[in-house]
């Protein structure tokens, strides 16, 4: 069976949006803990009629213009296959106890992570296999101009792309650090 197109095609959008995050939220990994997606949307959290806990997010809030968000489309026409390598880079100024502490324990986790764009998109990385920490630095700096701070590389691989959620959804509950 041929696979077919589903959608009406793309027209060429308006020049309205910029590129860049705001911030990230985070919270430890559950298998399961993700609805359906229906058109790249999270439609609902639980497994099959369970009871639902929100999930708790803690925000990690950005200097300006020093996080990114790519998916990389990998497929072999050889194997059948497709998936989504997606890496976010995050870059938090100032050097401190106690985010060395929070930040060591996000480094050994596996998570799941809401990146808000500048354009106030929420998106879901690591839905189904989670993301975890796969590089960076922590830094003093050589120069007094130069980064004292911490340099974190995230990478999940999922078979669609990264779903959009919605900040107002009851089942996501977003804490400020």
């Amino acid at each position: 069976m041929a696979c077919s197109i589903t959608v009406s095609g793309r027209s060429f959008p308006c020049k309205d949006k910029i590129g860049g995050i705001k911030r990230v939220w985070i919270a430890q990994f559950e298998a399961d803990e993700w609805g359906s997606i229906t058109s790249g949307v999270i439609a609902g959290a639980g497994v099959d009629g369970d009871a639902i806990t929100p999930v708790v997010f803690k925000n990690f809030e950005l200097t300006k213009n020093s996080g990114s968000l790519q998916q990389t489309v990998t497929a072999s026409v050889e194997n059948g296959t497709v998936f989504f390598s997606q890496v976010l880079e995050l870059t938090m100024p100032n050097l401190d106890a106690v985010d060395n502490t929070e930040i060591y324990e996000l480094l050994k986790g596996r998570l799941s992570i809401i990146v808000q764009d500048n354009n106030d998109n929420y998106i879901l990385m690591g839905h189904t296999t989670g993301a975890e920490a796969t590089g960076g630095t922590v830094g003093t700096g050589t120069a007094k101009g130069d980064l004292n701070g911490y340099q974190l590389q995230f990478t999940a691989e999922e078979a669609i792309p990264a779903p959009f959620v919605s900040s107002s959804d009851s089942l996501l509950t977003f804490t400020t650090v």
